[in-house]
């Protein structure tokens, strides 16, 4: 009976395994997606056209329909493995060290995001910028990460949120103090991520992006040029991000 219940068999194995068709067309979308990314650089996303790309990869325009709906389909792949290349470069600069002080994670995690942002401006202009007309990047909370990688960024910050949230708990104002209209929006929200922290606790969370991002992003886009030599603004955003720290409660 043992045997029987592990036997495995090897024609489902072998099914299981992708056709050599399944794999040229895998490989000719991510060379599409690379020539995408390679014209998104060169000249923003205006660039990024079917045309474009397939001149790039040494297909027809319509030869390009194979791979992809269209531009906002490319565009909508383009930034989840984007999302997802990011997400993998702060999980590892998170969890490089799981034993070092909280405020130290924070800080490693939110320069990592500024590195990024700095060395990939296109690409982050793209993910954090206006958005485009008709390219749809879900990055709501699904039981399945494969299905929604550009979740997967955020819950890099989720989840060291909710710890720092449990080791260093900081005053946040109860639901019902909260206003009406923002307690009813973030209410779908909080049951989400599993209520993982009080309903007051989201409002601060969000509170914290909204200072990450706009102190990356402002520097991102260029927009400390006035004042900072070559927009160089990194002693700045040290001192933001300590400032953002003591916020979360992190004094050492």
């Amino acid at each position: 009976m043992l045997g029987a219940m592990t036997t495995v068999n090897p024609v489902s194995a072998e099914r299981s395994q992708p056709t050599r068709r399944e794999r040229a067309h895998a490989a000719a979308q991510a060379e599409i997606l690379q020539a995408a990314r390679r014209l998104l650089i060169e000249g923003g996303a205006e660039r990024v056209t079917v045309r474009g790309i397939a001149t790039e990869v040494g297909i027809t325009a319509p030869g390009l329909y194979r791979y992809f709906s269209g531009r906002e389909a490319l565009l909508g792949e383009l930034c989840s493995s984007l999302y997802d290349e990011l997400a993998d470069v702060l999980y590892e600069a998170r969890d490089r060290d799981p034993d070092a002080p909280l405020k130290q994670r924070f800080l490693v995690t939110s320069f990592a995001f500024r590195k990024w942002a700095l060395e990939h401006r296109p690409e982050f202009g793209l993910l954090f910028g206006a958005p485009i007309p008709g390219v749809l990047v879900d990055i709501h909370i699904d039981p399945d990460p494969a299905a929604n990688r550009g979740m997967r960024f955020g819950q890099v910050w989720l989840e060291l949120f909710a710890e720092l949230w449990r080791q260093h708990p900081v005053p946040v104002p109860d639901a019902d103090e909260l206003d009406p209209r923002l307690r009813e929006q973030l209410t779908e929200y909080h049951e989400q991520i599993g209520r993982i922290v009080p309903l007051g606790a989201v409002v601060l969370y969000l509170s914290c992006w909204i200072q990450l991002y706009g102190a990356v992003a402002t520097e991102a886009f260029g927009h400390l040029n006035f004042a900072l030599h070559d927009g160089d603004a990194e002693a700045l955003f040290h001192d933001l991000m300590g400032e953002l720290a003591a916020k979360l409660g992190l004094t050492h």
